[in-house]
This record gives structure tokens, C-alpha cells and sequence, in this order.
């Protein structure tokens, strides 16, 4: 599998946790951009229900690509930390039998 894919369905696998888990840290990206479109002065409940639908439906796409390209940053730096420590190590292994 790719990490493009691994890396959705990871966001995916979070956006669903984020509704039946007992935290909203999962939930983040949706909670702060919901905040700041309507913040404390508007009800997102008297909204007509398209809006709202529309409004859920980006606020699903935003949670799944914000954990996506996190899971794909820490994925990026994991492959280059053990690389370096693995290729480190063989240098120094290589440079110490010379």
C-alpha cells in the first residue's frame, strides 16, 4: 500500500474515532475551524440544513486531511531519522575498519 493511502485511512481511522472517543482532540482541526467560521455570536444550529450539511461535509474533509498529512510528516521523519541512524551507523562502523 502507499503512504498516500496509508495515510488517509489513518485520518479517516481518527475522524471516526473523534466521533465515539471520549475526546475532542482527534477532533480538532473541525473544532477550530467551526470556531472561528461562526465563533461565539452565531448558532450553527439555526443554520438552513444544506448549510449545515455543506458545513459538516468540509469540516469531515478538513479533520481527514489535517490527520493525514500529520500521520505523513511523522511517517517522513521517521524514515529519515532511521535512516540516517541506520546509513550513520554503517559509516562509522565502515570509517572505524579502515
Amino acid at each position: 500500500m502507499s503512504k498516500g493511502f496509508v495515510c488517509c485511512l489513518v485520518g479517516i481511522a481518527l475522524t471516526v474515532f473523534s466521533w465515539f472517543g471520549p475526546w475532542a482532540w482527534p477532533a480538532w482541526p473541525a473544532l477550530a475551524a467551526i470556531d472561528s467560521a461562526y465563533g461565539t455570536n452565531s448558532n450553527f444550529a439555526e443554520q438552513p440544513f444544506n448549510t449545515r450539511a455543506a458545513v459538516v461535509v468540509g469540516l469531515i474533509v478538513l479533520n481527514v486531511a489535517t490527520w493525514a498529512i500529520v500521520t505523513s510528516a511523522a511517517v517522513s521523519l521517521a524514515r529519515f531519522l532511521r535512516r540516517r541512524l541506520v546509513v550513520g551507523d554503517a559509516r562509522r562502523s565502515d570509517q572505524g575498519a579502515a
